[in-house]
């Protein structure tokens, strides 16, 4: 019996990286969005002036999303983008903000790619 827990505990190991990899643990739907403005305030009442140069969406965010999974979940399929430049061009569009900073419950504006 205790030859066959070793191999059990392997096999749940190894099958709870494959999930969490591929299908993942956080939620995929619950990203809500703002309403289209082309100003959205942030919790400091400074204006964030929407950049007519970068498509974007206004989205409220949600806990355990970061800019990365929230602009990943707005396009179908691979992002057009690299990671710097989704970077840039999110703190382009929300001026005063540095994306590791973003808080829950805040609207901000992300980048939209076209494929």
């Amino acid at each position: 019996m205790k030859k066959l827990i070793a191999p059990i505990l392997l096999l749940i190991t190894i099958y709870s990286i494959y999930y969490d990899l591929n299908i993942g643990t956080l939620p995929t739907n619950t990203i809500v969005a703002a309403e289209s403005t082309t100003t959205v305030n942030d919790s400091a009442n400074n204006p964030v002036e929407k950049n007519e140069n970068i498509p974007s969406e206004s989205i409220v965010v949600e806990p355990g999303y970061t800019v990365l999974s929230i602009v990943e979940e707005l396009h179908i399929g691979p992002v057009n983008a690299t990671i710097q430049q989704i970077i840039n061009d999110f703190e382009t569009l929300n001026s005063n903000t540095n994306a590791s900073n973003i808080k829950i419950g805040e609207a901000y504006l992300f980048p939209i790619y076209t494929n």
